[in-house]
């Protein structure tokens, strides 16, 4: 996979697909722009090497809430950017007026196109040959002279702008994108031990592939659980975990996940490991030990005897990988374990990682130091599930 450092940029037309998706408020204004900040980075590079910015970028679909056009993310990465740089911004996405426009880009010049999910053929699930062939590929291929994709988090999608400009013109992998991929192998491909993988949220179904597959391949010496997958672990061993939880793992469809949680542990047994204590609401925070279940109140976090095994485990690693929450680390008094282990994780003097849009906000509210951090979240489980993704293969090809 060819990257920026790879091509002259200068006074070339460098398409560039960015993920620009933001979370927003409800009169529309961005409430967090992280990413816009990192692709800055890609953006920024271009622009000094004189090279026309044309920005591709998605916010939202067409009917969600969070859908919108690109206007606030072209007045942020102006922000960003500063007065040196000039960032415009056009409400359509392709065609002849924006072809015109392009045509009279100068160099260094960065301009950021209409939200492209505005087009019902971007999200059509094609292969790169046949999004290659619509029209909107081709209008921006006729102006184009480099594609640049820089959308690591929304690489596991075969959509028009991510994979049908890399049979039309020379296509690499910008800044973001070539990170992201290097310090995902870097714990997928061999990574140093004792490896350490940290699974929490509410997403069991990705949590338990990339377990099984981490296990599987003796990529992780352990896998540490938290939110509803320890909660998942602990019935599959066997436990109560009392009326509250199970009702609410069962009105989330989760409890199907038992038996895949049993599967794992038959296979790997003491490398899956779970709670050995929980933290409940009771007029404040209060911590049950296991022998304590089944409880009366639903479970919000690990409790501090959990905390310091975890901790204890992930200081002494070589490798550590996190994705998702310890618990409802919205809730005040019940983010100390997802803070905790991500401190435990500082702490390490091996390489750690952590990825997906709600460990990003928490490292970054309380000044943690991983050594890399993904803003990807679909596309991170699916690397980490050994899943090809196709804006990569597009790439690669």
């Amino acid at each position: 996979m060819k990257t920026l450092n790879d091509m002259s940029l200068e006074n070339k037309v460098c398409l560039t697909r960015v993920d620009f998706n933001s979370p927003l408020d409800d009169k529309k204004e961005l409430l967090d722009i992280t990413r816009i900040k990192a692709h800055a980075v890609t953006i920024k590079y271009i622009a000094d090497h004189k090279g026309k910015v044309v920005i591709i970028a998605h916010q939202g679909r067409l009917g969600s809430s969070d859908f919108c056009t690109m206007k606030p993310h072209a007045k942020a990465l102006q922000e960003i950017l500063g007065s040196k740089y000039s960032v415009n911004y056009i409400d359509k996405t392709h065609g002849s007026e924006v072809e015109e426009r392009i045509l009279r880009m100068k160099a260094g010049e960065i301009l950021i196109l209409e939200n492209v999910r505005t087009l019902k053929s971007e999200t059509e699930d094609k292969s790169p040959e046949e999004h290659s062939k619509s029209e909107y590929v081709k209008s921006l291929a006729k102006v184009g002279d480099i594609f640049i994709n820089d959308a690591f988090s929304a690489a596991h999608r075969s959509h028009a702008s991510l994979v049908g400009f890399t049979p039309l013109m020379p296509s690499v992998a910008g800044h973001i994108m070539a990170d992201e991929v290097k310090n995902l192998q870097r714990v997928i491909d061999n990574p140093k031990k004792p490896c350490v993988f940290i699974l929490g949220g509410i997403k069991p179904e990705d949590s338990f592939k990339v377990a099984k597959y981490v296990l599987k391949n003796d990529i992780a010496t352990s896998v540490l659980t938290g939110g509803t997958i320890s909660q998942i672990v602990m019935i599959a061993k066997g436990f109560d975990l009392g009326k509250p939880s199970m009702d609410f793992l069962m009105k989330k469809d989760l409890l199907k996940f038992v038996e895949p949680a049993k599967e794992l542990i038959r296979q790997y047994k003491n490398r899956l490991i779970a709670n050995s204590d929980f933290a409940v609401n009771e007029n404040g925070r209060r911590v049950y030990s296991i022998k304590e279940l089944p409880l009366k109140s639903p479970i919000l976090d690990i409790g501090n005897e959990t905390i310091q095994d975890f901790s204890k485990i992930i200081e002494n690693s070589a490798t550590c990988v996190l994705n998702g929450p310890m618990g409802k680390f919205e809730e005040k008094g019940f983010e100390i374990g997802t803070i905790e282990i991500f401190k435990a994780m500082e702490r390490s003097k091996g390489f750690s990682l952590a990825g997906g849009g709600h460990s990003v906000s928490v490292i970054e509210k309380n000044n943690i130091e991983l050594s890399y951090v993904s803003t990807a979240g679909g596309a991170m489980i699916s690397f980490l599930m050994g899943e090809p993704l196709p804006a990569i293969l597009a790439l690669s090809n």
